[in-house]
């Protein structure tokens, strides 16, 4: 395999998709064809900590501190997943790289989505790549388009009434009841939005589907979380396409010793509370006999009727956006 026919990989995610489950059983590690990469992707991480000082607020009021900071955080990670990129290059291994959409999305596309479309007039950001790299309306992330359409993507998904219950939860968990009720993160995270838009813009894009579309396989790809979990059938079917070793997949481990457990950050031992605790898929996380009308009602139990309520809201605004994407899931 050379730079020519190395292949990337993305995983586009968002939380609680049942991404560390789909990471282990495809077990990237032990796949001679792949360059495995720590954390299995998750280059884009370091934005969140200046994230979370403009969470909320719209784009004009940031102070230059704010803009400087966060772009430089950008630049630098996609600095290392082109050091990554070009490692893979050099040892004739495809690379296959997971990120959460939250953490790729750029901070006019936010500031229009939370305030308004009028909200701001800024251009959108861009990381740079070249001096003719180039950035359309439709692509709302902070990477250039050259760059995106270089990938063969993959678009995890979940029911919204599993995924948004569960992000709060982790959010009280890791913070408190008061602060998941006025937390600015959901009204960029609550959502199935932008994970849409990036799979809208890939089948838009022509040169890209003419170069992936070979071998009667159709990118993007779109992979249910219940598909995972349910029909084992459907992984192997991905990992062949993604020229991975069927036989290498791993659908049961060892759980994590109490040790491992404890060197965890707090916030990584929350987000991997289940895949730590298990030895193989977990029945009863699929979203097979799921009821929004009953699961509000659940929700204004256990977060209060408001929060309930706006929990409902959440989940029923993002039901066309994963109803949309699940139609076009991969199948065997």
């Amino acid at each position: 395999m050379d730079p020519v026919t190395s292949r990337r990989f993305l995983l586009v995610t968002y939380p609680r998709t049942a991404s560390h489950l789909l990471l282990k059983i495809l077990a990237l590690e032990n796949q001679p064809s792949v360059l495995p990469c720590d954390k299995d992707g998750y280059f884009f991480m370091p934005t969140v900590g200046p994230r979370f000082k403009t969470a909320g607020k719209q784009l004009d009021g940031w102070t230059k501190k704010e803009r400087t900071m966060l772009m430089e955080r950008h630049q630098a990670c996609f600095g290392s997943l082109q050091k990554h990129i070009a490692n893979g290059e050099a040892e004739g291994k495809n690379v296959y790289v997971k990120e959460h959409i939250n953490w790729l999305t750029e901070p006019v596309s936010e500031t229009k989505f939370v305030f308004g479309e009028e909200s701001t007039s800024e251009s959108p950001w861009t990381a740079q790549m070249s001096s003719d790299q180039t950035h359309s309306s439709s692509n709302k992330t902070i990477l250039p388009d050259e760059f995106l359409a270089s990938w063969y993507p993959t678009f995890l998904i979940r029911h919204p009434a599993l995924v948004f219950p569960s992000t709060y939860r982790t959010t009280i968990d890791l913070n408190s009841v008061e602060k998941a009720k006025t937390d600015p993160f959901h009204l960029t995270e609550m959502t199935m939005h932008w994970s849409r838009t990036l799979y809208d813009w890939y089948c838009r894009q022509l040169e890209f589907m003419r170069r992936t579309n070979s071998g009667g396989h159709t990118w993007p790809i779109v992979l249910d979380a219940d598909d995972i979990m349910l029909d084992r059938e459907v992984v192997v079917q991905y990992a062949k396409m993604i020229g991975l070793d069927p036989n290498k997949l791993r659908f049961s481990w060892d759980s994590v010793a109490n040790d491992e457990i404890e060197k965890m950050r707090k916030g990584e031992r929350r987000m991997k509370s289940t895949i730590i605790a298990s030895s193989g898929v977990v029945e009863g996380k699929s979203a097979q006999y799921i009821d929004i009308d009953q699961e509000a009602q659940k929700w204004k139990v256990e977060f209060g009727v408001d929060e309930g309520k706006k929990m409902e809201g959440w989940v029923r605004a993002a039901m066309p956006d994963y109803e949309y994407l699940k139609a076009k899931r991969l199948k065997v």
